[in-house]
């Protein structure tokens, strides 16, 4: 965990940076990057090595549809998911296949498309609205230091377990500690450069993200039981792979465009 939380204290202000200074489309590379390193992890837990031609049709697809988010409108978005849908049954069609797998392997890279791509390119349309910069570095805190409190007082005063045949080292205590460390973060960021969210809505915020964060981060953590890995890869070492590190992003990010959305009215006409 020490290494995870220096590593959030140097990506955080970088990330920040670059959606700050670099161009439009920064925020774009950023998630299509972590989109190609995610899926293929995915994919290789889920999918048997002699189906390459489904890996790689997913990960287009998934850059695909995180370009869409970045230039795009919502229709057009989902016109293109109807599309892949669609062609999917058109082109298995007509491809000599053992047919008992196909619903599975189908169903498998389908499902890749919308759990990567479709709900982490949420981080893009959070950086299209007002003040999406300072959300999204908002966003990256709160998991991150609600990760490290989950962590830290679940090793020391944990004792229940919060999901034993899922993640049998997660502790109701530190589930309960996350929401303490989103809440204590949130609020440091309103002081500091958020000043004009409503006492009521930072807590909810925070409350949020913690929730749907923990809740990432036990799904990911159930594919991985199913596929019987410990970690998703060995892109970074002493870390695990990238689904790893993003996990509490999956269901976080469309939680806090929504909040924002229709709560907070950002962005809205």
């Amino acid at each position: 965990m020490v290494k995870r939380f220096c590593t959030a204290l140097i990506i955080i202000p970088l990330v920040a940076l670059a959606l700050r200074f670099g161009p439009p489309y920064t925020i774009f590379i950023m998630v299509a990057i972590t989109v190609v390193l995610g899926m293929h992890e995915f994919y290789s837990m889920t999918l048997p090595r002699d189906w390459a031609q489904g890996k790689v049709s997913g990960i287009v697809l998934g850059v695909i549809l995180c370009g869409l988010s970045q230039w795009a409108t919502a229709s057009t978005i989902m016109l293109f998911l109807a599309a892949v849908v669609i062609s999917f049954f058109f082109g298995y069609t007509f491809l000599p296949r053992e047919l008992s797998s196909l619903p599975n392997r189908m169903g498998i890279v389908l499902f890749g498309i919308l759990y990567i791509p479709f709900l982490l390119s949420y981080l893009i349309l959070i950086n299209k609205l007002p003040q999406g910069v300072l959300w999204i570095f908002l966003l990256f805190a709160t998991v991150w230091v609600g990760d490290t409190f989950a962590f830290l007082i679940g090793s020391w005063w944990g004792r229940h377990k919060l999901s034993p045949l899922i993640s049998p080292h997660k502790t109701i205590e530190g589930f309960f500690a996350c929401f303490v460390g989103a809440i204590l973060t949130v609020f440091a960021c309103r002081a500091f450069f958020l000043p004009t969210i409503p006492t009521l809505d930072a807590l909810l915020v925070a409350v949020g993200i913690a929730l749907f964060g923990q809740w990432g981060d036990l799904s990911e953590s159930m594919i991985k039981r199913g596929a019987k890995v410990k970690d998703s890869g060995t892109l970074i070492p002493g870390h695990g792979g990238m689904l790893d590190r993003l996990d509490s992003f999956f269901f976080s990010t469309p939680f806090l465009y929504y909040f924002l959305l229709y709560r907070l009215s950002i962005g809205a006409p």
